[in-house]
């Protein structure tokens, strides 16, 4: 079986990436140059994934460990200028993950991450459009059908905050207030279950809220306070992705 953080991995890179390169081959020509700025961003994606993964997870060090290569790696020389800030803003919230005492703090940077890929991308005049199966249906109400759409709205907010997608951001949002998840198929011990309707109810309001949220800035707010209460979740009942 995967482990936790390669399960969730293999789950948000389901959304397939396109981007278009007109910006870089405005600037760039060399062939050697366009493939070695689109190696660096593809490790940027495969870092982000991998802190969001590990947060999940609830995995601190894990995120720790992505966060610092995110921070701290080499800039390639022919990186275009008008790049620079989003990049440095983009360390500079990696360097504040890889720093953190709790994943509260590294879930918020990691949403503040993907604010800052889409501004980056909307900046640039990147085009970017992501490849996702069918919603699951709302009308099957078992546990893995209902995590399933939890799953989904996770992936389309993420896709929201880095396309950036104002619809994909509207149908997360949407699916994430009607997710119905039951308390008593989560845990089976009842102790637990008040703190993990709470969290239910909150993962809901969050949704509700996304859903009349227009700011980038508070939108990335969002999405990390949602995975702050799904890892917190997981870590109370020893659920989650590959579990």
């Amino acid at each position: 079986m995967l482990s936790n953080r390669r399960w969730v991995a293999f789950a948000l890179l389901s959304a397939v990436v396109i981007v278009s390169s007109r910006v870089v081959a405005e600037d760039i020509t060399d062939k050697a140059e366009i493939g070695e700025i689109a190696e660096h961003m593809h490790g940027h994606l495969d870092a982000v994934v991998g802190m969001k993964a590990a947060v999940i997870a609830g995995d601190l060090a894990a995120v720790k460990a992505s966060a610092r290569w995110l921070g701290n790696h080499p800039r390639p020389s022919q990186l275009p200028e008008a790049w620079a800030p989003y990049e440095e803003d983009m360390r500079s919230y990696a360097r504040r993950a890889a720093a953190a005492q709790n994943l509260d703090i590294a879930a918020t940077a990691v949403g503040d991450i993907g604010r800052v890929c889409g501004e980056c991308h909307e900046a640039s005049g990147f085009i970017v459009s992501f490849g996702y199966s069918s919603p699951p249906p709302a009308d099957i109400e078992n546990t893995i059908t209902q995590m399933q759409r939890h799953l989904w709205a996770s992936d389309r907010l993420w896709a929201g905050l880095i396309g950036p997608s104002e619809a994909a951001w509207d149908r997360g949002a949407d699916m994430l207030t009607g997710v119905d998840l039951k308390v008593e198929y989560i845990t089976r011990d009842k102790s637990l279950r008040p703190v993990v309707v709470d969290i239910i109810e909150k993962l809901r309001f969050i949704g509700e809220r996304g859903a009349n949220e227009t700011e980038p800035e508070r939108r990335s707010d969002l999405y990390g306070e949602f995975l702050s209460q799904c890892a917190k979740c997981h870590g109370l009942t020893g659920g989650g992705p590959g579990a």
